[in-house]
């Protein structure tokens, strides 16, 4: 038994979301962890049209690899890295994984590996690595904010909710998805720039929304909308 790999649960649980459901590039379907170069591992997922990304720096991976890649997995095994608390009342701390199975543990002491069954151990769940490459993920991040001003772009509400749905994880806070989603355009009509304003998640997470294609909206609001102009008596 070799451990590949070691993450913040919550922070999979979180990610999982973006990635692709049953899509034919099966790579899509799947969560990748590579190696930062400054410490910790990213934790990346992209369905093609949307991505979310995060810095885990307590996370680890095997000197042997740069990246690992990790198949479909159990709705067990994400509501075991997601739960508040475990078979032994205590939160989730780490998720381990290795080559054929996951082990979701609330044992904070990563000096050793942990036992499958052991008392700390909430989940022991079979899991699989995908062989294949995963897109290069940094060519498509946005480097450059909008400049001038021009109509923001139509985005998908499913995947606006998906961030919702991560920022309510990872912060635990219910309202305002987790403390609020910061929405910026890159330049050129490019991708959509998540961010949380979260504390510990604005320099941690980021996500990106490739705008759909629209209509022009002429005007800001429906004509409709408009104040109703109240004439004087005089007039």
């Amino acid at each position: 038994m070799e451990y590949l790999a070691r993450i913040n649960p919550k922070y999979f649980a979180a990610i999982h979301q973006c990635s692709a459901k049953g899509d034919v590039r099966y790579y899509l379907n799947a969560v990748q962890i590579e190696r930062h170069p400054s410490g910790g591992v990213v934790i990346v997922a992209t369905n093609g049209h949307f991505m979310g990304a995060i810095h885990d720096p307590d996370g680890w991976i095997s000197p042997d690899h740069k990246s690992v890649l990790v198949g479909t997995v159990s709705k067990r095994l994400l509501s075991a890295c997601s739960a508040s608390k475990g078979s032994d009342c205590e939160p989730p701390a780490n998720l381990w994984i290795a080559e054929k199975f996951s082990l979701v543990t609330s044992l904070e002491d990563t000096t050793e590996e942990p036992e499958l069954f052991g008392e700390h151990s909430h989940l022991t769940e079979k899991t699989e690595l995908v062989d294949g490459l995963f897109p290069d993920w940094r060519r498509v991040m946005p480097q450059k904010r909008l400049t001038k001003a021009e109509p923001f772009p139509c985005l998908n509400g499913e995947y606006l909710e998906v961030f919702n749905r991560i920022g309510v994880l990872l912060t635990g806070q219910k309202r305002f998805g987790g403390g609020g989603i910061c929405l910026e355009p890159s330049e050129d009509k490019g991708a959509v720039v998540v961010r949380f304003s979260n504390f510990d998640l604005i320099n941690k997470f980021v996500g990106v929304i490739m705008p759909m294609s629209s209509d022009p909206i002429e005007r800001l609001t429906p004509a409709w909308a408009a104040p109703v102009v109240k004439h004087s008596k005089a007039a």
